[in-house]
């Protein structure tokens, strides 16, 4: 780095300082990250308000600072090195209804969400009632179960294009199984998303929520740190997990990262794991999975900061 590029960045870092209240310096990611690994962030703003997060982001990219947005980072892992510029951890949460017309910012907890709209008979987002993660996440990611996803019940989203904000629908984003563009095109920013929401009945939503939180607990190895499925099924017909357990890697170690025994398709941390572990560990798993059925296995986990 020149002279007067030390300049520039400490100019652009006072910036920031001086339009985000409660902006913090050199803060650990891994508590705030499902897989529990990863370095600090260089600037981390909690953005409390969609006003505020759209600022947020405005501000980094007028002065040229690295950018992070994250919801509740349970599909992400972020590398050992940490993220320099600035991380925005979105934590609007405001929702209201208009019928079935549900408004949710970016930063609502899903699980949550969910919950309290079976508790007030409205259904539509059921399926979800279990998958960790922001709203905004969830769009990012077009997240689902059992065939279901959020697409399916979205109206629109409301984002941030570079500088400038509009309302898209659905057909415009590109959506598909684990992917939207918004995977593809990191200038764009979910601020909330609007969804059309059914009348249901209110015990028969919560007996199902329940259930599957029952069917997850004893398929999935929640002792252990992990960002849920980690690659994405080739189809609905061959998941992931299959073809990795027929590759013998259930139970495959590399460091302190794991194939679990309990679930092939979540590689989780062990105590004193680092980012360098799983992402050795998801590697190997591939060439493996690739010389033993010709599948080219892809992650469904984002990885940040590598």
């Amino acid at each position: 780095m020149t002279e007067l590029d030390d300049i520039l960045l400490r100019e652009a870092h006072d910036v920031l300082w001086r339009e985000l209240p409660g902006l913090e310096g050199d803060v650990p990611l891994a508590p705030l990250c499902a897989y529990g690994v990863g370095g600090p962030a260089e600037l981390l703003y909690r953005a409390e308000t969609t006003v505020a997060l759209a600022h947020a982001v405005r501000t980094a990219r007028e002065v040229g600072v690295p950018l992070t947005v994250l919801g509740r980072a349970t599909n992400v892992l972020v590398g050992d090195a940490g993220l320099p510029g600035l991380t925005v951890l979105a934590r609007n949460e405001a929702h209201t209804l208009d019928g079935g017309i549900l408004m949710v910012e970016a930063g609502a907890e899903l699980p949550g969400l969910v919950s309290e709209l079976a508790g007030q008979s409205l259904a539509g987002l059921e399926f979800a009632g279990n998958i960790p993660g922001s709203v905004g996440g969830a769009v990012v990611g077009n997240a689902g179960a059992y065939g279901r996803s959020m697409s399916d019940v979205l109206v629109s989203v409301h984002l941030l294009d570079g500088m400038t904000e509009h309302v898209k629908e659905p057909r415009e984003l590109d959506f598909g199984y684990r992917t939207s563009l918004f995977k593809q095109l990191p200038e764009l920013t979910v601020l909330s998303a609007t969804f059309q929401l059914q009348r249901g009945e209110r015990n028969a939503l919560l007996h199902e929520i329940a259930r599957d939180a029952e069917l997850r607990r004893s398929k999935h190895p929640l002792e252990y740190a992990s960002c849920g499925s980690y690659f994405k099924n080739p189809s609905r017909e061959l998941p992931a997990a299959r073809l990795i357990e027929d590759a013998g890697l259930k139970g495959f170690t590399r460091g302190k990262a794991r194939v679990s025994e309990k679930h092939a398709n979540f590689l989780v941390a062990l105590p004193g794991a680092t980012a360098l572990d799983i992402v050795a560990l998801a590697e190997e798993v591939k060439r493996r999975v690739r010389e033993q059925s010709g599948y080219e296995l892809v992650e469904e986990v984002r990885r940040l900061g590598f």
